[in-house]
């Protein structure tokens, strides 16, 4: 329970502008995702449906929905714009006329106050596309929010898609059967079928990316066809191997008044709220257990209120694990889209002599959250299975993209887009 010294590394945290939420540096291949110290609580979705990729069709009525808070009394005047980028997240070459109808920068003019929270913030929400700024084409896009007068330094770089419905995929995820990926892996197999689209060259003008639940660091990029039919390509189980894991740890923070799932105790040390989790163990040799979660997501709930959006606090939530079994050199995280999916060193948990466990605290908005314990590799790669443990059995979405760019064009359309999921038959 001694968390005196964590929870004021966590403040000065906040004061010297290093948070959790923080994006490293893009590298080709990787998402571009970048949340400033005064932003919290990025949830960026499309409308009806907070646990899906931002992820609309050209052309539908779909829209997505940004929303995130900022930590002060007064608000602050908040532009926008969009990036489009290729398959590989380098923004593209077309100029923003080609791409988007409309004003390139606009304001973020809906916000509202928080309501009786200890920690006072200001809540913005962004809808695309509105009004003054529509999408042309398809493709990988970035949003990019920064305080007015200050476009050189953006507050908020998210990622999301904009898909047509131009071909077809189809596909399974079962139980790896190629050497070297057997046991706990599993596989992901589809074909993409093109009766009405012309491909001439689908060995060069294809790319595909799958990815497992919204995790980036672990992505598939562009693998080829093992065979090629008549208008269809075939991608074989062997080539899209991935460990299995396990589901998700979870917490319920919805109502501070009494102890939700997996919460050990409530504190209220004026003027905070804080939260105990029930100390966790390593699960790497444990049986699988089914276990419902949101596959690494979190929903922002207030069960006592009738706006979760403003009436939710923040609490500090104080993590505790057991050492594993086994000695290792490799720094453990907390993990998942509460840290933005991102190893920091602000979620880098530390060990404490006089508990002698793990410990870690982040600074939270009531609700409903899954995590994970990650170590970070000397080669920086993320493994959830050594603490987690790695199942078959477990439950995991594989959304897959398909881009085509012909012989002569300047951009990369993102001509299908389909969530795979492991139980599915």
């Amino acid at each position: 329970m001694k968390i005196t010294k964590h929870i004021a590394s966590l403040v000065l945290s906040l004061i010297t502008g290093i948070s959790f939420l923080i994006g490293q540096p893009a590298k080709q291949g990787e998402y571009k995702s970048f949340i400033a110290p005064e932003i919290h609580t990025v949830l960026f979705f499309p409308e009806g449906w907070e646990f899906s990729l931002p992820v609309i069709e050209l052309g539908s009525a779909q829209k997505l929905i940004c929303k995130f808070d900022l930590f002060s009394r007064d608000p602050r005047n908040y532009r926008y714009t969009i990036v489009h980028c290729d398959a590989d997240w380098n923004p593209s070459r077309l100029v923003t006329s080609e791409y988007l109808e409309g004003f390139a920068d606009n304001t973020i003019n809906d916000y509202a106050f928080s309501i009786n929270t200890t920690i006072p913030y200001i809540n913005y929400r962004l809808i695309l596309p509105n009004e003054n700024v529509l999408i042309r084409l398809s493709g990988n896009y970035l949003l990019k929010v920064w305080e007015e007068g200050k476009k050189d330094q953006p507050v908020l770089i998210k990622p999301f898609y904009v898909t047509e419905k131009q071909v077809e995929v189809n596909g399974i995820v079962q139980k790896a059967t190629y050497e070297g990926y057997s046991g706990a892996s599993q596989q992901v197999a589809f074909t993409i079928s093109y009766p009405r689209f012309a491909i001439p060259d689908p060995l060069n003008e294809i790319k595909t990316v799958v990815m497992q639940n919204s995790r980036s660091d672990n992505r598939l990029f562009h693998m080829k066809p093992t065979f090629i039919r008549q208008n269809q390509l075939v991608f074989e189980e062997k080539m899209n191997p991935y460990k299995g894991g396990n589901e998700f740890r979870n917490f319920n923070a919805k109502n501070l008044q009494t102890n939700g799932m997996g919460i050990r105790a409530i504190e209220f040390r004026d003027p905070y709220y804080y939260l105990f989790l029930e100390t966790d163990q390593s699960r790497r040799k444990e049986s699988y257990l089914t276990r419902n979660d949101l596959n690494g997501s979190f929903l922002v709930k207030n069960d006592r209120v009738s706006d979760s959006d403003l009436e939710s606090d923040y609490i500090y939530v104080h993590f505790t694990l057991v050492p594993p079994d086994q000695v290792t050199n490799d720094q453990i995280f907390v993990f998942g889209a509460l840290t933005d999916w991102q190893c920091l060193p602000a979620n880098q948990m530390t060990f404490q002599q006089d508990t002698k466990m793990y410990e870690a605290d982040l600074l939270l908005k009531q609700g409903f959250y899954d995590y994970q314990y990650v170590i970070l590799k000397d080669t920086k790669a993320i493994d959830a299975t050594f603490l987690e443990g790695s199942h078959v059995e477990t439950e995991n979405n594989y959304p897959v993209f398909v881009y085509y760019r012909g012989f002569s064009a300047r951009y990369d359309q993102l001509i299908a887009y389909r969530v795979l999921n492991s139980l599915a038959r």
